[in-house]
């Protein structure tokens, strides 16, 4: 299992699942160069094996709108699905807006429990698997 620390923002994880872990930290804010930062480490791990984000935002204040745009607009064929942690009310309205405005190219779904985001992000791995 690898970790890294990405501008002070967001910690990268490799899980033994397969499931890469991206956790905001210290209140960040998303930009492009830390989005980019995180995709590029991710793929360099995974090396295009069969995988799954788990996104914890629960640390995170805001991730502007061209950052929005090119999260959602990847697609790597590799990842099975995506789980996006939050915990507030606030949290859920603007998860919701990017889930129905941006439209994410791969399974996306918004938990507030971290197992039951695991159990999801392992469902849509196997159903991977058998496709």
């Amino acid at each position: 299992m690898r970790s890294i620390t990405i501008n002070d923002k967001v910690k990268v994880i490799e899980g033994d699942d397969q499931i890469y872990r991206y956790i905001a930290i210290n209140n960040c804010s998303l930009d492009m160069d830390t989005l980019e930062k995180m995709t590029k480490t991710g793929d360099e791990w995974c090396q295009e094996r069969l995988c799954a984000n788990f996104v914890d935002i629960r640390n995170m204040l805001f991730i502007d709108s061209k950052t929005r745009a090119y999260a959602a607009a990847q697609y790597r064929a590799h990842v099975a699905g995506q789980a996006i942690v939050i915990d507030s009310k606030i949290s859920s309205y603007f998860a919701n807006l990017f889930l129905k405005f941006s439209q994410p190219k791969v399974p996306t779904r918004l938990f507030t429990n971290e197992e039951e985001a695991i159990l999801w992000l392992k469902e849509q791995m196997k159903k991977r698997l058998k496709s």
